[in-house]
Formats: C-alpha cells, sequence, structure tokens
C-alpha cells in the first residue's frame, strides 16, 4: 500500500493567529478523542519495568503518526477508521522515527548550548514531523523541508508552545490540589500529556499545511474562516 496522505491536493490553509490555532488544534482532538486515548498509552508504556523508556519511544511515535494522519484527513475532510490510518503510520515509521530522534537530539543540544537556540530549533523544525509521516520525503529530506517550512512560524509555533505549558500548568496545579498521589507518581503528567500531546501536533500539522503551496480541494470550514 502506498502512503495516500498527501499524493491528494489540498486547498490553500489560511495562516491561523496563536489563539485561533491552538482553538483550532483543541477542536480537532475533541472530534477526535481516540487521540487522547492513543497518547494516554504512550505515556502508560513508559511505566513497564526495564524497557518502558524504549516502549514508550516507539508507541509515541506511532502515535504521532496517527495524530498527523488524522488531522490530514481532516483538513482533506476526508474521514477514514483507525485501521486505514495506522497502515499509513506503518509505512512512513521508520522514517518518522529517525527524523523525531534527530528532532529530539537538535532541541537537547540546542537547550544545552543556551536554550533560546534550544527553544529556536523546537519551533523552526517542528514541520519536519509532519513532513516524515505525510509524505514521501525520506529521511534527510524531511529535515530539509521542515526546517524550510519553519522560517517565518518560529514565534507562532513558540507562542502554542507557551500557551500549552500555560494551561497544562493551570491543570496540573488543579490536580495537585485535588490529589497529592496523582501528581508525587507522574500520573497527572501523563494525564495531561494525553490531552496537550495531541493538541500541539494538531497544531504543528496545521501549520505544515499552511506552508504548501499545494490547492484543489475543499479544506475544513474552521480553517477557512478568516473571523478571529
Amino acid at each position: 500500500m502506498s502512503t495516500t496522505v498527501t499524493t491528494q491536493p489540498i486547498d490553500r490553509v489560511e495562516r491561523l493567529g496563536v489563539r485561533r490555532l491552538v482553538t483550532w488544534a483543541a477542536v480537532r482532538v475533541r472530534e477526535n478523542p481516540e487521540l487522547v486515548g492513543l497518547f494516554l498509552l504512550a505515556g502508560l508504556v513508559g511505566y513497564v519495568p526495564l524497557v518502558g523508556g524504549l516502549l514508550a519511544l516507539l508507541v509515541t511515535t506511532f502515535v504521532l503518526g496517527v495524530a498527523y494522519v488524522t488531522v490530514a484527513d481532516d483538513v482533506r475532510l476526508h474521514a477514514r477508521g483507525l485501521n486505514a490510518i495506522a497502515a499509513d503510520v506503518r509505512e512512513r515509521y521508520v522514517t518518522l522515527l529517525v527524523v523525531g530522534l534527530a528532532y529530539t537530539f537538535a532541541v537537547v543540544l540546542g537547550l544545552i548550548a543556551l536554550v533560546l537556540p534550544g527553544l529556536y530549533i523546537a519551533a523552526r523544525l517542528a514541520p519536519a514531523l509532519p513532513v516524515a509521516a505525510l509524505s514521501d520525503r525520506g529521511i534527510v529530506d524531511s529535515l530539509r523541508e521542515g526546517w524550510a517550512l519553519g522560517r517565518g512560524n518560529v514565534l507562532r509555533l513558540l507562542g502554542v508552545f507557551l500557551v500549552v505549558f500555560v494551561l497544562q500548568a493551570i491543570a496540573a496545579g488543579i490536580l495537585a490540589l485535588i490529589s497529592t498521589d496523582l501528581a508525587t507518581t507522574g500520573i497527572s503528567a501523563v494525564l495531561l500529556n494525553a490531552v496537550s500531546g495531541p493538541i500541539l501536533a494538531a497544531a504543528i500539522a496545521h501549520v505544515y499545511f499552511e506552508s504548501r503551496d499545494d490547492a484543489a480541494e475543499p479544506v475544513d470550514e474552521m480553517t477557512a474562516d478568516a473571523a478571529v
């Protein structure tokens, strides 16, 4: 089976500000609640003794792929079942895994250097992840194209990261007040990441589609709405 997610042309997707981008992503997650369950599973497998870290990496990569393909289908107004989406992800899995590792390594190096370079890289290179999941690009080309697509989007993506981080911090404080056990065991982080993870993935995917030049199919009405 060949990758079909981006072979069909897409109308130019409207560029959204930070607030509308986060809102759009949150709506996508609300309409696809299975993404929350999948991200929750990815977080929980990290607690498996001895191999939890490796399992979390492998599962999280797959779940990210599912999130990107699901959002792509929403933008294309082309609903599919989870099996069809998973089939696309399996085909691009190795590329997405390696690109994800390269992305993480680059961000960590930047954070170790002076913090700000790491934040810049995190935003500038973020589109490489949907490129790897949704196109036929190889590893190097996905990184190169993602870096190019990130130009002009760094401040917006940093804004998205900041908004999600602040909301997550507020939610974490509320959970800590409700139950100290949730906070001390790390379960609260897993629960919060299960929501913030797909929202971030959806927002990054939207930026990816904004930056592409294809045009043909109708786009999601919320994306096309110009009102802020």
